[in-house]
């Protein structure tokens, strides 16, 4: 089912009175206690969400939106609090953002299937990157790194900021779909006041708002609507539980409040669940494959996510072969071998938001097939570079086909 339009829009809001960005804080042993109950909630429940806001970002150095001139948050006031503050927060390059211990407790969760489903108001890409999918969650007011095609849908997650209009409700980024049955515009996804939801992530949220039992708010302010109705549609019939610094207007819906900064929290939480919060390692996949007659070579490369979708995480790849150097910087990457050569590296160019080197990967023409990689960097280590390992998720789509190639070839199969 889906919601009526009306709620489907984003509300409104002023950025709050000095009594809104009160802060508030509860002593360790109380903080102790709540930890434990919520645990044993957890663990009781049989469909547990999650609901993120701002608040957990301000840990990884990005500032929210209504903290008061006097927080104690380093990140400073809220962005709609800043021309009245005195303290300024240091200012972050968002593409260097890491997740915070919050945003990788939430992915372990997920991970162990304690959680079932997450819905999210940040934009910041950071859930992504810790390796939440697509498919684990709803981001309702859109994602920064996320662009997509009206006219075939096809999604283009890029390791950059898609948004290039200036006006408030033009969200074209001059981009084309790369589709060539297609070449639709592309468009950014983020949600502005008075814009409607993403449909998708809108139903989903309602629909896993309607059969939680459990719902944990972390910090949120939970001001805007539609979002701040799903936690209110589990206090009708299940618990809410929210973590925020300041009050909110469903704090008497809540089974309790807990004030505290979140990550201190989380850290809490999960010693009492006994989950082992991951440390974050930058995660990134690829598609490799080998096409062309004879000795007309070409080998075709393309950032994917986790599911095969196209994911623009490199900048160019370059095939080296003794002194031959073929550079390409235009994606999905076709390497043309030059006759002659079976066996040389490529290296794969990211766009170095945490120092990373390029990736190489060896290239065998005689014995090389379709493959999909991973490759694992760890920022606190940037000397030790990337390692790569042949990555197959179950049921994942083919290599490097459009989704119109996709549809021939199933049609093919079934013929057959």
């Amino acid at each position: 089912s889906t919601w009526g339009k009306q709620i489907s829009q984003m509300s409104k809001y002023g950025h709050g009175s000095s009594s809104a960005t009160k802060e508030f804080f509860d002593p360790p042993e109380v903080l102790e206690a709540k930890a434990e109950k919520l645990a044993e909630m957890i663990r009781s429940s049989k469909h547990f969400i999650m609901f993120t806001g701002a608040g957990i970002s301000t840990a990884c150095g990005i500032p929210d939106f209504r903290s008061g001139p006097n927080t104690v948050l380093k990140t400073g006031a809220g962005l709609w609090q800043k021309k009245t503050a005195s303290k300024k927060g240091p200012k972050m390059v968002m593409n260097r953002a890491v997740p915070s211990i919050t945003h990788m407790a939430v992915y372990q969760l997920l991970q162990e299937k304690i959680l079932k489903f997450l819905i999210s108001q940040n934009i910041d890409g950071l859930h992504r990157k810790s390796g939440i999918t697509y498919e684990q969650m709803a981001e309702l007011h859109g994602n920064r790194n996320l662009e997509f095609c009206k006219k075939c849908n096809k999604q283009y997650l890029r390791d950059y900021r898609t948004r290039t209009a200036l006006n408030v409700h033009d969200h074209q980024t001059g981009r084309k779909c790369d589709d060539p049955k297609c070449g639709g515009d592309l468009y950014d996804t983020i949600i502005n006041f008075e814009e409607n939801l993403p449909q998708r992530d809108l139903d989903l949220g309602f629909a896993h708002a309607s059969e939680a039992d459990l719902c944990v708010v972390l910090g949120s302010s939970l001001v805007v609507t539609p979002a701040a109705d799903m936690p209110a549609e589990v206090s009708k019939r299940g618990k809410l539980v929210i973590v925020n610094l300041q009050k909110t207007p469903l704090d008497s819906h809540a089974a309790f409040v807990v004030h505290s900064l979140i990550d201190p929290f989380m850290k809490l939480l999960m010693d009492k669940l006994k989950v082992k919060i991951p440390k974050f390692y930058l995660t990134r996949h690829f598609a490799a494959e080998v096409g062309g007659k004879g000795e007309e070579k070409v080998i075709k490369i393309r950032g994917i996510d986790e599911l095969g979708a196209p994911f623009s995480c490199f900048t160019q790849a370059t095939l080296m072969a003794g002194k031959t150097r073929i550079i390409v910087k235009r994606e999905p990457y076709f390497l043309s071998v030059p006759p002659g050569i079976h066996s040389f590296d490529v290296i794969l160019y990211s766009y170095g938001h945490y120092k990373e080197p390029g990736c190489k990967f060896h290239v065998d023409l005689a014995s090389f097939k379709p493959i999909k990689y991973k490759i694992v960097f760890d920022p606190a280590f940037p000397g030790k570079g990337w390692t790569v390992t042949p990555f197959q998720r179950q049921n994942s789509q083919p290599l490097l086909f459009t989704n119109n190639e996709r549809n021939k070839k199933k049609k093919k199969k079934k013929k057959k």
